[in-house]
């Protein structure tokens, strides 16, 4: 039979280079496996971001509200805004006009004036302009 010796340099070398593709696998494996990405993890990051930026939306108009509400508590010009915008309301020495929008599907239509409100209008003092 042939020598089955191995020489002890040789198996160190054999055991070095074994070593050495060991580690060299090692480098290029975990870092393409770190770098690559779940993707369930990308699907929540978006999810993530798309609530945080309705939350961003949600904050600033909480923050407007909490202004509206501390200018009606407190300004009076706020006050009087809001019931013309909201309740229609109108001064009884004011005269409103109301036209009627035009829808783009339908002919023009006639330019008529609507009453202020539903209540009555105030009298018109005569010698008003």
């Amino acid at each position: 039979m042939a020598d089955m010796h191995v020489s002890p340099a040789f198996r160190r070398w054999g055991a070095r280079f074994a070593l050495a593709v060991i580690i060299a696998i090692a480098i290029g494996y975990v870092p393409g496996q770190v770098v690559r990405r779940d993707p369930r993890a990308a699907k929540l990051e978006a999810q993530i971001e798309e609530l945080a930026a309705e939350a961003r939306e949600v904050g600033a108009r909480n923050a407007a509200l909490r202004r509206d509400i501390a200018a009606l508590r407190t300004d009076v010009t706020a006050i009087e805004d809001r019931a013309r915008a909201d309740l229609g309301m109108v001064y009884p020495d004011e005269i409103v006009l109301r036209l009627p929008q035009e829808p783009a599907s339908q002919e023009p239509a006639s330019q008529e004036l609507a009453p202020a409100a539903s209540a009555p209008a105030a009298p018109v003092p005569e010698g008003a302009p």
